[in-house]
């Protein structure tokens, strides 16, 4: 093996999932050395592809290559065709494979997506309002204006988005509970 090859095997870089609205019920799964993913989807959508790819998952580790070959080792069963980069495969099951390898989450940013700040005034879904005092991977710490108190939330949304239905308005399950259906 030469040195250029021991290199780009060690290479960081970034693996990602990817879905085509032509292409229902299929995921690619490929990696790029690139610091941006959108920039490899964008490639993709040349000419020969009718629709941009989404990036549904992006994860940024340490020998991508690595980690993109071992990925279609795991899903080889449901490749389609023979060869390509295209699995008929869930993205929970990419993510949960692809969690495995470690890493870091790169995810690109859509432009409808809300970023929170802290000092932001947020509304969690029981309708209490607070200043985003801390954010976490999973969780937001606010502060209530009034007390001082801070209080742990995961679901928030920015103080001028319209409040969420009250819970008389959302309609009920409609599955049948197993005593119903007996």
């Amino acid at each position: 093996m030469t040195n250029d090859e021991t290199q780009a095997d060690t290479e960081p870089g970034i693996v990602y999932a990817a879905t085509n609205p032509l292409m229902p019920g299929l995921v690619k799964i490929g990696g790029t050395s690139r610091a941006n993913v959108q920039v490899r989807l964008d490639e993709l959508y040349s000419t020969g592809v009718p629709a941009p790819f989404t990036c549904e998952i992006a994860r940024r580790v340490d020998r991508y290559l690595e980690v993109e070959s071992a990925l279609h080792t795991v899903f080889e069963p449901s490749r389609v065709p023979s060869g390509r980069e295209f699995f008929k495969v869930t993205l929970n099951q990419v993510a949960a494979a692809l969690e495995l390898a470690g890493g870091e989450d790169v995810m690109p940013q859509s432009d409808d997506e809300v970023e929170f700040v802290v000092g932001q005034t947020v509304v969690d879904n029981d309708g209490r309002h607070g200043e985003i005092v801390k954010i976490t991977r999973a969780m937001f710490i606010l502060r209530d204006p009034e007390s001082g108190e801070e209080f742990r939330r995961f679901y928030i949304r920015p103080a001028s988005d319209p409040p969420p239905p009250p819970p008389s308005q959302i309609p009920p399950n409609p599955i049948p509970s197993q005593t119903e259906q007996s």
